[in-house]
């Protein structure tokens, strides 16, 4: 990728994640921007560029504006979030040989009576904590991101499941605290996902049936509905 590309890239990844205006999908990563030799941050884009092939600098670019939606050209090459995107891409080229490991990682351990408080967040002296253990792991980079838009973000209407539409009835929808700003995360990464992994929806729908069809002795649906936190 030239250093042109990864420029254009950084700015469309920033603006796709930190406002609601730009859509990433719909005009592809494509963005106005000034000449990158103009730029006095330009090193940084050629040293992307020359370091990372294409899948690893897009995954480097969504695992960091994830998390940092304001993220700046100095934030994606640290390290760090180097090492976090080249996991990530490395995850894509493995497919769903290391979904389906992770997925059988997971059951092993969210047993049927922590589903409630993994989803819906736990009970303390009759009152719902803000954030489920579920977000809590994604936020400390235990469950993988690609993963958790799989469990997440796919409904199984068979068994009363639609996480999204419980927190933004639990929240609404415009909420600026607690699990709606990184639902808003989620679900522009799963179009991220779905844009640069092929079959990305065919496998995580499968996948995702598989996984929640092992609890069919469970409920997937709170154990307590609750008021709206914030109005």
């Amino acid at each position: 990728m030239s250093p042109e590309h990864v420029f254009t890239l950084a700015k469309a990844y920033r603006m796709y994640f930190s406002t609601d205006t730009y859509d990433f999908i719909k005009y592809r990563g494509h963005i106005k921007t000034g000449p990158l030799i103009q730029q006095r941050d330009r090193q940084f884009y050629y040293r992307l560029s020359t370091k990372l092939n294409d899948e690893q600098i897009h995954a480097t670019l969504l695992m960091t504006h994830f998390f940092k939606p304001t993220a700046y050209i100095t934030d994606v090459v640290t390290p760090d979030a180097v090492d976090a995107g080249i996991a990530l891409s490395s995850r894509a080229e493995n497919g769903i040989t290391v979904l389906k490991h992770d997925l059988y990682e997971v059951r092993k351990r969210l047993k049927p009576r922590l589903l409630d408080e993994w989803l819906y967040a736990p009970m303390i002296d009759g009152q719902r904590s803000v954030m489920p253990t579920s977000l809590s792991e994604v936020m400390s980079r235990i469950l993988p991101l690609d993963l958790a838009c799989l469990l997440l973000l796919i409904p199984q209407p068979d068994k009363g499941y639609n996480w999204p539409v419980y927190w933004e009835r639990r929240e609404g929808k415009k909420s600026s605290l607690g699990v709606m700003p990184w639902l808003t995360r989620l679900r522009k990464a799963d179009q991220l996902l779905n844009l640069v992994r092929p079959s990305w929806r065919q496998m995580t729908h499968k996948l995702a049936d598989a996984f929640w069809a092992s609890y069919r002795l469970s409920s997937l649906t709170p154990e307590q509905e609750e008021y709206q936190l914030f109005s």
